[in-house]
């Protein structure tokens, strides 16, 4: 689903366990643990729910290459 314009290079977030994030702003993130719904995904104010974490981090890759605020230079 990606468009894969960018690297997307997922990092252990460092504020919560079973978490890992997209450096940049806004925050970009996926939870490693599934809950009740599925894999969490966020980035800004939207998020969802994925039945896989790879689906999870698809989605919030997408939201990052289609709306990037802010991303890290380095």
């Amino acid at each position: 689903m990606a468009t894969d314009r960018m690297t997307h290079n997922w990092q252990p977030y460092p504020k919560g366990q079973h978490w890992e994030h997209i450096p940049g702003n806004p925050i970009c993130l996926v939870r490693t643990e599934p809950l009740a719904q599925g894999y969490l995904w966020q980035h800004g104010k939207q998020y969802g729910f994925a039945k896989t974490l790879a689906e999870a981090k698809d989605w919030a890759e997408t939201a990052r290459e289609f709306w990037p605020r802010q991303l890290p230079t380095s």
